[in-house]
């Protein structure tokens, strides 16, 4: 069976966010170097640094120089490199002279500089691994530089995490961001290739949202001005940053009325609080799966807390 080695990257601060994706990417426990049978796009995580199309794990390096062999790849200006990682830290000059030692064994042409393709060699712990690499591309930012934002959006490293502990990788799943504000997780969700819609209550942040859309060239009729309190659809996932009171002047009963809302409205919710709101959200017949707190840097003690609920 197919095997493909991924290697995640994040501030210190992020831990526990990147932890939190990776459960709901892959459905098991985060580990920083990850082997799996999974075979998921790098480019959709802010925190993959890069993923390795497996062709050979072996303990001898001999060895995985024969199955290499044995495999007869053949590439036309291509290069081999060696991947660090966290966990092992070979001499310098020994992953040069590894890397150029494989390199015999596969057919074709070498181009240094400029590469069409790249093969990845990393070790760790005592295995060697090496296959066709995969370079994570932060194709997110472009949906930074949006016509309509205001300072307290959502920034969009977390707006594209939340869209995958959301959707699991799972295309087939609907959502909607019922307070969606300039539609940067709806952006996301589109992005990603789900069936997503957004609402506001507000007539003039949905119509800068539907703007912020049609930017990108989505359909800006996917946001549209609601109420979630009295929206009649339903969805497999809502996301929600929930309002409080910087910008959005709204009560404590409100925000509960928002939660209570959600419950009707989808099986499984991601919420986004400036407050501990596990009992608002027990009350409203969720049962909260994982809650962590992201902050904003690792020195500070507040930030904002992000819950999976079902």
């Amino acid at each position: 069976m197919k095997q493909y080695f991924y290697l995640f990257n994040y501030p210190p601060e992020e831990y526990d966010l990147c932890a939190l994706e990776f459960k709901y990417l892959f459905h098991e426990e985060y580990q920083q170097c990850f082997i799996t049978n999974k075979d998921i796009d790098v480019n959709i995580s802010v925190f993959m640094k890069g993923k390795i199309d497996v062709w050979a794990i072996s303990s001898n390096f001999d060895d995985l120089k024969e199955e290499v062999k044995r495999q007869n790849h053949n590439y036309q200006d291509f290069k081999v490199i060696y991947l660090k990682n966290p966990i092992s830290h070979p001499d310098y000059q020994e992953t040069l002279d590894k890397c150029k030692d494989i390199s015999w064994f596969i057919a074709g042409s070498v181009n240094m500089s400029k590469p069409k393709h790249t093969i990845a060699l990393t070790k760790v712990n005592d295995l060697w691994i090496i296959g066709y690499y995969h370079h994570g591309v932060p194709s997110w930012k472009k949906y930074d530089d949006k016509p309509n934002t205001f300072s307290n959006s959502l920034d969009i490293r977390l707006a594209r995490t939340l869209i995958n502990i959301a959707g699991e990788n799972d295309q087939t799943k609907t959502m909607i961001d019922p307070c969606c504000g300039m539609g940067t997780v709806v952006l996301e969700g589109l992005a990603l290739g789900y069936s997503i819609k957004g609402f506001d209550i507000s007539r003039d942040i949905s119509w800068k949202a539907r703007c912020n859309l049609n930017h990108f060239g989505f359909d800006g009729m996917l946001i549209t001005k609601d109420d979630i309190n009295k929206h009649q659809g339903h969805y497999d996932i809502a996301i929600i940053d929930i309002p409080y009171n910087l910008y959005t002047p709204i009560t404590y009963k409100e925000q509960c009325d928002i939660i209570n809302s959600a419950r009707k409205l989808c099986n499984k919710l991601v919420l986004v609080s400036y407050e501990q709101m596990d009992q608002e959200i027990k009350q409203a017949g969720f049962e909260i799966r994982n809650r962590i707190l992201r902050k904003k840097t690792e020195f500070v003690k507040f930030g904002r807390y992000i819950y999976v609920c079902y």
